[in-house]
């Protein structure tokens, strides 16, 4: 049994939302169109949230504060910014520069992601990312971004989980797209985001030199390679997310979430280990189940956190790590039977309710490690 589990000092403890999944929709978003045509899997959508009075974002914020978060990573909404191609909202950049400052005046760090999945709906009807004449559209969307917060924030995603974007968009099909999605277009936007990342990655270095930039690699699909096309260059730190692998030895026994996805907290040390060779600061942006009942995500956690805490003894350079999510919250093609909140979000009563996994979390975190009482479920 590991005793004494304790994580260096500093390291990141948060949680990771995209903004998608905490606003009102405003019809300018693809996933907006994607769910009035029904292809949510339990027919739900972010209506649901018309009727809550509360703020998520204020939300958050209380519950990151009483719960000992140090850092938090959420995503800017490109279709709230620019919900025409050549409208700016720049009162939602305002309201985003003005979240990140309550967050660091609690000293929780920021990292902001530019690119969660969704588009606006222009950006999408242009091509999206699959022509190279589109890159403009989304360098003014980062260029404006950095003007508001360029000298207050550290730490940027450029995109998040694009191997699970191609695969979700161009083979399930159970994210939006068009009917003529090919392979040769799916190959050309692989090529295009590696391309698009090096050029975010130089334009928010011109603005702050200090900055640590990635992309987040969802480490179930093969879609993308750190090693390919020299963008080890451009990488600060390599960032990787976990919520449930399609590869499982079958010689052992499976527990499946509430989505029949695989629940194997070994999957992440042995990543770790085989990334250990690139010699890079290694943030865990995002890894978690979905549980409703509660009754895997604490043993989840604390499995998962024992396997980061070998590698950190093998020398692997973990800086931190981040849970999905912190409410249940919209999860993309399931809606929002996929419960993977610390929290029970009840959006009848505009009430959160914290789940004992939560409880477990917030104590973990307020130790810098897991207490002796937890580490009977380190096996």
């Amino acid at each position: 049994m590991e005793s004494n589990i304790t994580f260096p000092k500093g390291f990141l403890w948060g949680n990771t939302i995209s903004s998608y999944q905490i606003e009102k929709m405003n019809d300018k978003t693809n996933w907006d169109l994607w769910q009035k045509k029904g292809h949510i899997r339990d027919g739900t959508s972010l209506s649901i949230l018309n009727n809550m009075n509360i703020n998520l974002f204020n939300e958050i914020l209380e519950v990151s504060k009483v719960a000992g978060y140090n850092s938090l990573s959420f995503s800017f909404e490109w279709a709230k910014i620019y919900p025409e191609m050549n409208f700016i909202n720049y009162k939602k950049l305002e309201s985003y520069k003005n979240f990140i400052i309550k967050l660091k005046k609690n000293k929780i760090e920021p990292i902001v992601i530019l690119n969660y999945y969704t588009l606006p709906i222009w950006f999408e009807e242009k091509g999206g990312f699959s022509k190279e004449k589109n890159f403009k559209f989304f360098i003014e969307y980062v260029e404006n971004i950095l003007n508001y917060i360029g000298d207050i924030v550290d730490y940027y995603i450029t995109f998040f989980e694009p191997d699970k974007y191609i695969k979700k968009t161009f083979e399930e099909k159970s994210f939006p797209h068009s009917k003529n999605n090919d392979t040769e277009k799916k190959d050309k936007i692989i090529k295009n985001f590696y391309d698009l990342h090096k050029d975010i990655y130089f334009l928010i270095k011109k603005k702050n030199k200090y900055s640590k930039i990635s992309f987040t690699k969802n480490i179930t699909y093969d879609e993308f390679d750190f090693r390919k096309n020299n963008l080890l260059k451009y990488l600060d730190f390599i960032s990787i997310s976990y919520d449930g692998n399609s590869v499982y030895d079958t010689s052992k026994p499976v527990q499946k979430d509430d989505i029949g996805k695989n629940i194997n907290s070994d999957v992440i040390l042995e990543y770790l280990l085989k990334i250990k060779s690139l010699d890079k600061p290694i943030l865990i942006l995002s890894t978690g189940i979905a549980d409703e009942n509660d009754i895997y995500r604490a043993t989840f956690l604390i499995k998962i956190l024992t396997n980061i805490y070998k590698a950190l003894r093998k020398d692997v350079k973990v800086f931190g790590f981040h849970h999905k999510t912190i409410f249940d919250l919209f999860e993309w093609e399931y809606g929002f039977s996929a419960k993977y909140g610390l929290y029970e979000l009840d959006y009848e009563n505009s009430k959160i309710h914290i789940r004992s996994s939560g409880k477990i979390y917030s104590n973990i975190i307020n130790n810098n490690g897991i207490p002796s009482y937890l580490e009977k479920y380190t096996q």
